[in-house]
């Protein structure tokens, strides 16, 4: 397929124009996203919707997702460059890459932090770990992570760097790793049956693959309308990457509501076997997460348009992907709580926070937009800095 404008991509809207419209979104993003901090900051976790019962909500599923796409985004672009893809294999596409999961981690880590309640202890977790917790060994995993795609942006001014492509296979393996180590966290709980299971670190692998690829998707098609040649050099090349993109993002959205729907069908097709967790997911107060935002805006409707569509309609379905996918976490994480262990505790005690169901606030809303505002910033200057780092060496040398 080849293009004669990059406006095909995002038609009828300019290249200026599809600018101007993203800088104005951000900055709305980021302005309600300052008063969700504000308030965050001077009322502490009371505006918030969780409390006792249900301690993880939006902020923690934005966390998972950012992981979740950094992981994806980085396996492939990864995978992309070592196996020599067309439009993937120049060091400057990896550079974007790498750009792009940094700017996806650093919101999910602000996002998880926000959520505590003591954020000044954050840093305990590595000043003095115990590695037999979960969650300080995904600390330290996602450490490991950072350190080796920094230093792998670093080596990619020097692509024929024997230390580079090593590199690049350790942070595949640890891309692979914290999706599915995410899963696990869930998976030991043996206290929520609804949790417990082998299938969950299989399941969030590929939702980040899924997320990833579709994230990237947009990407590139948001810089290739924008008239941006940096990395994908003339339009058949960037819709050569959309194109490998679009068939990974089926590929994930395909394998990932098969997994869901075998998940499921157990709970609901065994006689004798009753799962409170998966009936609030389909029929209870969040069955909207699951039919309108998952079902419908994060799989049917994508894969119809990845299906009947050209460039300009992949486009579109990534984003839905992208944005909607969040709802897989919280499918997850919320139900998973919004159901006692004991039975006739929350009619024991009575308080607005002992609650089994759980809704995000207004306040939670805000903060998200800030994490989102947050992530496209430091593309933008994470993209800028490589360009201007890549031709300060073109001139020196």
């Amino acid at each position: 397929m080849s293009m004669s404008s990059s406006a095909v991509l995002w038609a009828p809207l300019s290249g200026n124009a599809l600018r101007r419209l993203i800088t104005v979104g951000w900055i709305v993003l980021l302005l309600a996203g300052l008063v969700g901090l504000v308030q965050r900051l001077a009322q502490g976790h009371l505006p918030a919707g969780y409390g006792s019962y249900v301690p993880w909500g939006l902020w923690v599923a934005l966390y998972f997702h950012g992981v979740g796409i950094a992981g994806g985004v980085f396996v492939i672009g990864a995978l992309g460059f070592l196996l020599d893809w067309p439009a993937f294999r120049r060091p400057a596409v990896l550079r974007t890459v790498i750009v792009l999961c940094l700017a996806a981690i650093a919101p999910a880590f602000m996002g998880v932090w926000l959520d505590l309640g003591h954020m000044e202890r954050a840093a305990r977790i590595f000043t003095s770990p115990s590695f037999t917790s979960m969650m300080a060994f995904n600390a330290w995993m996602y450490g490991a992570f950072v350190v080796i795609a920094v230093l792998s942006w670093v080596l990619s001014y020097r692509a024929d760097s024997g230390w580079l492509k090593p590199l690049l296979c350790l942070g595949i393996f640890f891309s692979v790793l914290f999706p599915s180590q995410s899963g696990a966290f869930f998976g030991v709980v043996d206290a929520k049956a609804y949790w417990h299971s082998a299938l969950l670190p299989v399941v969030f692998l590929t939702s980040a693959l899924t997320a990833g690829g579709a994230t990237l998707l947009a990407v590139v098609a948001i810089i290739s309308a924008m008239g941006a040649r940096g990395e994908w050099i003339g339009d058949d090349e960037a819709v050569n990457a959309i194109r490998r993109l679009r068939v990974i993002t089926i590929v994930g959205l395909v394998l990932y509501f098969a997994f869901e729907f075998a998940e499921f069908s157990i709970s609901l097709w065994n006689p004798v076997s009753h799962a409170p967790a998966v009936d609030l997911v389909l029929f209870g107060p969040y069955w909207w997460v699951f039919w309108i935002v998952h079902l419908l805006l994060g799989g049917l409707l994508p894969l119809a348009l990845f299906s009947l569509g050209g460039p300009r309609a992949w486009s579109a379905a990534a984003l839905l992907v992208a944005v909607c996918f969040v709802s897989a976490r919280l499918n997850v994480l919320v139900p998973g709580q919004a159901v006692g262990e004991i039975h006739g505790l929350q009619e024991a005690f009575q308080h607005e926070r002992l609650n089994y169901i759980y809704h995000a606030t207004a306040m939670e809303y805000l903060v998200g937009s800030l994490l989102v505002a947050m992530g496209i910033g430091l593309f933008v200057l994470g993209r800028r800095i490589s360009i201007a780092v890549a031709s300060r060496l073109s001139t020196v040398a």
